[in-house]
């Protein structure tokens, strides 16, 4: 009987100490004195994980690791709480030095931190690339990657939150199928699967997807008062391919990318290209003396902060760009800039023969 008990308590002990934990110690400067640290969900700040107090920045943590999730470590006692963010799975992870350098250090010593810190490094040297289009191909085949080589764990799941602006809503939705279950039940999860699904009927037209992406009318009025739709533009027998860009004069990056659609507008014009400006300017004058002054030679229209083609769009800030074909009024592109519009517009207006 004796060794029987023997035996069960060795079995738990040996479960206990089997069980997958992440440490994280730390030490840094710019945490005089003492106080607390939280760990909490990065995706939801509200859900605190583990606390611990520190002595002149000294601290560890010891949490659970069967279910790593991305975390982030908070200190009110400091002007800016938020300190860093990583995964907690299983193993010890170092945080030394000064606080602002800790908030932009890599953590590395587990295999989600180090598959994430791989894919930052490699991002960084494609992000060297002069050419948007190459640096955006040589990104999703990076993020592809990663994502076939994490199905369903945490990293997963970020790299899917990374991908939004660049890998279609279809791809990634079906990512999302494959996660965790403790994953997939988070409210991020699902607010961005959610946001997904918006965005979906708004994306480029993609093999096997059922759904079709058919553009939405809108009728807005341009410098001269006059209303302009969309679909009139569309019809327009002149014109193949409209691109529809959602800005404002305030927004630096739009200005930047006016520069480079205005050569691309050149070049494209008399192949049947048409620009289709909405500006989400309140102020009109504003918006009237800079269209004016630039004199692009497209249409500039304005609809304000409160248009519905936010939400029908899932305009979440400007820029935003959407390429339309005309012959079939689909979405063919979306988030296009630079010379991935111009790649893309010669790809269609001429097709290279077999």
């Amino acid at each position: 009987m004796v060794s029987k008990v023997l035996v069960c308590a060795l079995t738990i002990i040996a479960a206990v100490s089997c069980k997958p934990v992440c440490v994280i110690e730390g030490n840094l400067t710019g945490m005089e004195g003492d106080g607390w640290i939280y760990m909490v969900d990065a995706w939801d700040d509200s859900v605190v994980i583990d606390s611990t107090r520190y002595q002149d920045g000294v601290f560890r943590f010891e949490v659970d690791a069967a279910e790593p999730t991305m975390v982030m470590l908070t200190c009110n006692e400091l002007p800016d709480p938020r300190l860093h963010r990583f995964f907690n799975d299983a193993g010890t992870l170092s945080l030394t030095g000064s606080v602002e350098v800790a908030r932009k250090a890599q953590v590395s010593g587990t295999p989600l931190n180090d598959a994430l810190n791989d894919v930052v490094r490699q991002m960084d040297e494609y992000y060297a690339e002069s050419s948007m289009a190459k640096r955006q191909d040589r990104c999703m085949e990076l993020f592809t990657e990663a994502l076939n080589g994490n199905s369903g764990n945490a990293l997963s799941l970020n790299l899917i939150e990374m991908s939004v602006h660049g890998m279609h809503p279809y791809v990634l939705l079906q990512y999302m199928e494959h996660l965790e279950p403790y994953l997939a039940d988070k409210a991020h999860a699902k607010q961005l699967k959610e946001y997904l699904e918006r965005l979906l009927p708004v994306s480029p037209i993609i093999e096997g997807c059922d759904v079709k992406p058919y553009y939405i009318d809108m009728e807005y009025p341009d410098v001269n008062g006059d209303l302009i739709k969309l679909s009139d533009v569309v019809n327009n027998p002149k014109n193949r391919y409209v691109y529809i860009d959602f800005w404002a004069t305030w927004c630096g990056p739009c200005r930047m990318s006016m520069e480079s659609l205005a050569e691309t507008y050149k070049k494209y014009k008399d192949n049947g290209f048409e620009v289709y400006t909405v500006s989400c300017d309140t102020n009109t004058e504003a918006w009237r003396k800079l269209v004016t002054e630039q004199d692009f030679g497209w249409i500039d229209v304005i609809g304000g902060m409160s248009m519905p083609e936010w939400k029908s769009y899932v305009v979440t800030g400007v820029p935003t760009s959407i390429l339309i074909d005309c012959s079939t009024g689909l979405i063919i592109g979306r988030e296009l800039y630079g010379d991935l519009l111009d790649a893309k517009l010669n790809e269609y207006m001429f097709p290279r023969k077999e």
